[in-house]
């Protein structure tokens, strides 16, 4: 497999990344880029282009529907199209999904905010739960999108588990009617079972509870569209990831064990041996829930090309107090190359 310093000289772009003081801690990093002030001026600088994103339901196979959001750069015909993926329990309306997707528009490229199953409040468009594995729907709604809409090039980009499922399309997509000119994941899952024994640490205590609180929300949500589900009553007991994963994933998905589960969705190995198209992975050393040694166990596949920073977060990347992201940046220089 190639050393990491190999994969710096394949990037077409800087691994510099360099936060103005105030700006260099993991924690701030990761908390900023989703919530805060930066939340709310992010929400009001993409007020406009809002008001004109028209709302898509794809058609991912065996009568699965996912939704997304589209936005044209302008009236003109544009060449470019940008998919963008969120995180687990995110949606086309988290604030790093709005501040990717104003500066690749400011630039003249449109975009498609695409929903996961289950987020951005659509649980009741499918019956079944989410689950990470549920890569197939979203290739067949890539699909469905690029036959009804028409660009001379596409770009996938995608953030933490969101990155992941962008990650696992450029690999299994073979002989698919998917066309990509790149892909590129900021922080994305290598294998989750790394990612679940530091989320369950007690140094990373808040992170642990703050998915288990969006997750219970979503479960939640699913229940008042299925009720037939019967974990409602044992949503208040579970109090952990790993309680959830033990309870849940067994019951609802194909899957009886958590290591089987993982296996399914990790990306590590001999998994991402073959891609449609060059894949761009950005990760941070001081990111506190994608462990960056997972990078050391990715195939040795000359279309990864692997930047790794000092700094950044989870999905974080922001530069200064005027909250310019420099991972937005990054996807924009390489779509526009």
């Amino acid at each position: 497999m190639n050393e990491i310093r190999t994969t710096f000289i394949k990037s077409k772009v800087t691994p510099s990344f360099k936060p103005v003081f105030g700006l260099r801690n993991a924690h701030l990093q990761t908390i900023l880029s989703s919530v805060g002030p930066r939340k709310s001026l992010i929400a009001k600088r993409f007020q406009e282009y809002k008001s004109n994103q028209r709302p898509m339901l794809l058609d991912g196979g065996k009568g699965v529907r996912l939704e997304g959001y589209y936005n044209a750069a302008d009236e003109k015909v544009s060449a470019k199209l940008a998919i963008l993926i969120h995180g687990w329990e995110g949606s086309h309306d988290s604030t790093y999904m709005l501040s990717m997707a104003q500066k690749l528009l400011d630039n003249g490229v449109d975009v498609f905010r695409l929903n996961l199953r289950d987020h951005g409040d659509t649980h009741h468009l499918n019956k079944e739960i989410f689950n990470s594995t549920m890569v197939e729907e979203v290739i067949h709604a890539i699909a469905d999108l690029q036959g009804r809409l028409s660009y001379q090039e596409t770009h996938l980009v995608g953030f933490s588990l969101g990155g992941n499922f962008c990650l696992r399309v450029a690999a299994m997509a073979h002989g698919q009617a998917v066309n990509l000119k790149n892909v590129i994941a900021f922080c994305p899952v290598i294998h989750a079972a790394q990612s679940n024994v530091v989320l369950n640490q007690k140094r990373n205590v808040v992170y642990g509870k703050y998915f288990v609180r969006k997750w219970k929300r979503s479960l939640r949500k699913k229940l008042q569209h299925w009720p037939s589900y019967e974990y409602g009553d044992q949503l208040d007991s579970m109090s952990t990831l790993d309680d959830m994963n033990q309870k849940l994933i067994p019951k609802y998905t194909p899957f009886q064990d958590l290591p089987s589960y993982f296996d399914a969705y990790a990306i590590n190995g001999d998994k991402m041996a073959h891609t449609i198209a060059p894949c761009h992975l950005f990760f941070a050393q001081d990111d506190m829930i994608i462990p960056v040694e997972g990078t050391k166990e990715l195939a040795d596949n000359p279309d990864l090309h692997i930047t790794i920073t000092e700094l950044g977060g989870h999905c974080g990347y922001i530069k200064n107090w005027k909250w310019d992201c420099w991972q937005d940046e990054q996807a924009l220089s390489i779509i526009v190359a």
